[in-house]
């Protein structure tokens, strides 16, 4: 514990919040598309994920297998967010709701913006600490082969996102129409739901002694910010737009499992 706690405060910490300052300067050079702080999200993972690999040291072929899989998770994801949101110039609802108090003072808004991307690497400062224990620990073929099963859950967090995606091209669909298509049909939110089953199968496959249990304090945290934050402020805004019509959609379909 004492141990994570150094490195994450001496060496983690910084990198993430000098990423975090990084992407705020591309924000502000792309003409204040809030879309990018999602994409600074992802990279400070990997950017915690490196430094605790080059820590613990990269010369085995597991470590540099685990870190792969994490450059995996964040090019996809990244990747995805880059091109479908900033490149097309996407404006995400839900920030405009956040800062909609400083449409008009500028400077207000950048100071509660920076506020944002500061905080928000303090939050992956938590929501990456399994990474310390993944890293740290030699794991044993079972543990491997969860490990590996992330492939899978990354895999089906992209096609949700396809999925979603190819909906919103549709041409001449009713404005108040609603995705249910494929993974949408049994889950509202199936890409946070993979998402939260790539980071759960990395603390549980980073498990070797009661004290490592605190690997589970990454997924536990990423869920109550997903159920608390990310998923309420996503539905008010659908509710608001698509009224009863999102209502029944709710009403039939489970907020994260897709079964």
């Amino acid at each position: 514990m004492q141990e994570l706690i150094e490195i994450g405060l001496k060496k983690v910490l910084p990198g993430i919040l000098l990423n975090q300052i990084a992407f705020y300067s591309l924000y502000k050079i792309l003409k204040n598309n809030e879309c990018i702080v999602d994409v600074a999200y992802t990279v400070s993972h990997f950017v915690a994920g490196s430094i605790y690999a080059y820590h613990f040291g990269l010369s085995s072929f597991e470590n540099k297998f685990k870190l792969g899989l994490l450059a995996l998770w964040t090019a996809r994801l990244a990747g995805f967010l880059f091109y479908y949101r900033i490149l097309r110039g996407f404006r995400d609802p839900r920030y405009e709701v956040i800062f909609v108090n400083y449409k008009k003072e500028t400077f207000k808004r950048d100071v509660v913006v920076f506020g944002q991307y500061i905080f928000q690497g303090f939050i992956v400062l938590v929501t990456s600490s399994s990474l310390y224990f993944l890293f740290k620990n030699s794991l044993n073929p079972y543990q491997l082969a969860i490990l590996g099963t992330s492939i899978f859950w990354i895999y089906l967090e992209g096609l949700s996102d396809h999925q979603l995606q190819s909906f919103k091209d549709q041409k001449n669909k009713a404005p108040d129409s609603i995705c249910q298509d494929g993974l949408w049909k049994k889950s509202r939110h199936p890409n946070l739901f993979f998402d939260l089953m790539t980071w759960t199968t990395i603390a549980i496959s980073s498990i070797k002694s009661k004290n490592d249990a605190l690997a589970l304090i990454s997924p536990l945290v990423l869920y109550y910010v997903m159920a608390r934050l990310t998923v309420p402020i996503t539905e008010k805004l659908m509710k608001k737009k698509r009224g009863d019509k999102f209502t029944e959609y709710c009403s039939k379909t489970n907020k994260f499992l897709p079964i």
